[in-house]
């Protein structure tokens, strides 16, 4: 930069001369901004430097932040004839006022868009995630759909072809049970999807954890708790007498074998397994074949094990309304009888849960203790469970 060591007293006793000297000057502060703005900008050492997927986000708001701090020229303190420069910007102000304001402007505009840019990136994100968990859930939906889909036409084909080899398959037998496919498309309908199931049983998970063997599930349906169990890490195989829904387990990579769940259990060895759950079976069997199941479960499950039945909650009279939606349903069993025979059975340390309540919404809006009695009886928890032990050795 030239030495101009006059400068001073040309502008405090000839101040008419500045006119004449504005070219000079303003060239000069011209040299000074620019040199300002070169190191305040990064140097191609440092752009190389950064790493190649620098968000475009970040490459807006850098030269922002370098523009403000040139909205208006400015003299740094220890620049060489401070007093005269300063004199000189404030002179020349005029000049650049406008200049000053749209640059200021434009700064804050850059600003609220680099602003609005973030919120939009961070709004698709999240909207990208939530798509992302809904196309995971309907596709793990349409699979166990499809799975069952196929594996009833399986069986309506092996049942046509086994006892009229081409002939049409006739109507189902009215004395009978009801069709393994029929009773298929009744659960999807009317039990929920396997996602509301799978979340009412994560309650059970932490009586089923650090278990001195494996839970067998008996009556294990869709397989909605066994694959709980597998994503914890807990090991789990299980019993179903549908061979349609054990079509659907085994595609699913679950280990589940066809069968009937006491005669599974019998040939489990002694002291085996670390627990056996049953959720919403036996309501489909006679007392009998409950206490065998149960007295099978005793003999299979090792010192320090659980048992865990749940099953329709008797005490409610809207939960009768739905045991009775279900043909298949044998009888209900209240909490007393269900205890009884789990203690009969070998089974300790019992306790009951009521599980499954209504919301607000199906419920008497409670402002008395009659109120709240109604609620229990008209309108309590839909299902109970039994969740007993094996006493430790």
């Amino acid at each position: 930069m030239p030495c101009r060591a006059a400068a001073a007293e040309v502008l405090a006793d000839n101040p008419e001369r500045v006119t004449a000297r504005t070219d000079d000057l303003t060239d000069e502060l011209a040299r000074e901004i620019r040199a300002a703005v070169e190191k305040a900008a990064p140097g191609e050492s440092a752009s190389s430097a950064a790493p190649s997927e620098v968000k475009a986000l970040e490459e807006i708001r850098s030269p922002l932040r370098r523009a403000e701090e040139h909205v208006t020229p400015t003299v740094p303190d220890a620049a060489r004839f401070f007093g005269a420069k300063s004199a000189a910007v404030r002179l020349l102000r005029f000049l650049w006022r406008g200049q000053a304001s749209f640059n200021a402007l434009l700064l804050e505009a850059g600003n609220a868009a680099a602003a609005a840019a973030e919120q939009d990136r961070a709004a698709n994100e999240r909207q990208a995630r939530r798509l992302e968990d809904s196309v995971e859930r309907l596709r793990r939906e349409f699979a166990q759909r499809d799975a069952g889909q196929d594996a009833r036409l399986a069986h309506l084909e092996a049942q046509r072809t086994a006892a009229h080899p081409g002939a049409p398959a006739g109507p189902a037998d009215p004395g009978g049970v009801l069709p393994e496919s029929v009773y298929a498309l009744f659960e999807q309908r009317f039990r929920g999807t396997p996602e509301d199931v799978a979340r009412k049983q994560r309650f059970y998970l932490p009586f089923v954890r650090n278990l001195p063997g494996p839970v067998f599930d008996a009556g294990c349906g869709r397989g909605e708790f066994l694959r709980l169990l597998k994503e914890q890490g807990i090991p789990g195989r299980g019993v179903e007498s549908s061979a349609l829904a054990v079509r659907t387990c085994r595609a699913a990579g679950l280990d589940v074998i066809e069968g009937d769940a006491a005669e599974a259990l019998a040939a489990a060895p002694a002291d085996s397994l670390g627990a056996v759950v049953a959720f919403q079976v036996v309501e489909h069997w006679p007392a009998a074949q409950t206490y065998r199941f149960l007295a099978e479960a005793r003999r299979a499950v090792a010192p320090g094990g659980v048992l865990i039945v749940e099953t329709v909650n008797t005490t409610s009279l809207s939960a009768m309304n739905a045991f009775y939606l279900d043909p298949t349903h044998v009888r209900p069993v209240p909490p007393q009888a269900l205890q009884f025979l789990c203690d009969a059975a070998g089974f300790r340390d019992y306790r009951v849960e009521f599980l499954s309540p209504l919301p607000e919404s199906e419920r008497l809006v409670e402002g008395s203790e009659n109120d709240a009695l109604l609620n229990a009886i008209l309108f309590g928890p839909q299902d109970y469970a039994v969740i007993a032990r094996v006493p430790a050795e």
